[in-house]
């Protein structure tokens, strides 16, 4: 079976493609899958993770040199500034009520950006997927992830079920800060680690190999 093609790159500022509130939501849902029996006792299951899927996202917020300032995840559910926020880890969306599973309007995991409130040495932001015991994203029954607006307007989603195979981590799409706007680069660039602070460092490497010419000659 060939391997799914990731969605076509996007490219463009936030109101170019019809984001025009100031608030986004970065947001995950996906079908809970129960874990498939294992002959295995209990305890080498759990040595091995092999338990139930927990997929979490993240945005780590950059400077204009790539360094990374702050990272939002469910261990740390606001940045200094409060400008990006976590609403709270969800394991299978139950928590919330039926209401929050996949295909329904809430999201399992959301975190807000108030795009105003962002501080000025802020010029990146990395929205980033994982998978927190390290399955595949297509070990799920279904899912997604997505960006969207306060008013309902959405950017982009990324079908879990369409990454690569063996993909457990994903720099789904990077921010931009520019004088008028901000803007959107949909990356769908699967990780090598899905620790957290190491694939947020492979997303700086990343970004500053395509830093503007001239803002890498001001930086030297």
């Amino acid at each position: 079976m060939p391997t799914p093609t990731p969605a076509p790159l996007l490219s463009d500022s936030l109101i170019a493609l019809g984001l025009t509130a100031r608030t986004l939501f970065f947001a995950l849902n996906f079908d809970f899958t129960p874990p498939e029996p294992d002959k295995k006792s209990k305890l080498q299951r759990l040595k091995k993770n092999q338990g139930t899927i927990d997929i979490d996202i993240a945005c780590v917020l950059y400077d204009d040199s790539c360094t990374i300032q702050d990272i939002v995840w469910f261990k740390k559910l606001r940045d200094k500034a409060e400008s990006v926020c976590h609403q709270g880890d969800s394991l299978n969306g139950k928590d919330r009520g039926n209401e929050a599973m996949y295909l329904a309007p809430l999201d399992q995991e959301q975190i807000r950006l108030y795009l105003d409130k962002i501080p000025a040495h802020i010029t990146q932001i990395g929205l980033l997927a994982s998978s927190y015991y390290g399955q595949p994203f297509g070990k799920v029954a279904g899912g997604e992830v997505h960006l969207s607006d306060d008013e309902g307007n959405r950017a982009f989603e990324v079908n879990l079920k369409q990454l690569p195979r063996d993909c457990n981590a994903l720099w789904v799409a990077s921010l931009r800060r520019e004088i008028d706007d901000w803007y959107l680069t949909l990356q769908n660039l699967p990780l090598t680690d899905t620790d957290l602070q190491k694939a947020a460092q492979q997303v700086a490497h990343e970004l500053a190999r395509t830093l503007p010419l001239s803002q890498t000659v001001m930086q030297s």
